[in-house]
């Protein structure tokens, strides 16, 4: 029997993507589907290489024009790297949207963690410079205690 109740994401999906003169065609239904399908950090070739596993067909430019239009309306978190190189993860999260990331130098590993002490230490700072926050981006690198790595890289 088919679903007659749209996925509440994809109300969202194709609601942002019409703001932006886009229709929410399958092949952007199908874009969000499999970015949203997985918590891991991924990069474009990754995710393009993702796509083509599961028989989804779209083009570069299309994915990178559907993946814009996901960060520019916070569907999608972009994270820039030291090395200048950008991972995507959704904003679909089940614990909490607002976390931060340590990444592991050594192998490449990142891990996402909360502390809600952050929000407030960054709250009062702004108050104290009278500032309202309107974007935080919090980003720790470092590289594992003796050099031992002990993280496998998924």
């Amino acid at each position: 029997m088919q679903n007659l109740i749209p996925c509440r994401f994809h109300i969202e999906v194709e609601a942002v993507l019409k703001s932006e003169g886009l229709r929410a065609t399958k092949q952007r239904l199908d874009i969000w589907d499999e970015l949203s399908s997985t918590d891991k950090h991924r990069d474009i070739e990754t995710i393009l290489k993702d796509l083509k596993k599961n028989k989804i067909n779209v083009s570069r430019a299309t994915l990178y024009r559907t993946i814009d239009v996901f960060v520019k309306h916070d569907l999608l978190t972009k994270i820039t790297l030291d090395n200048g190189r950008f991972l995507y993860e959704h904003n679909k999260k089940t614990i909490t949207p607002k976390h931060d990331h340590i990444l592991c130098e050594d192998c490449g590993e990142i891990f996402e963690f909360y502390d809600n002490t952050i929000s407030s230490i960054e709250n009062r700072i702004a108050e104290d410079l009278n500032i309202k926050l309107t974007k935080r981006v919090h980003q720790l690198s470092g590289k594992c205690v003796d050099g031992k790595c002990n993280h496998s890289k998924n």
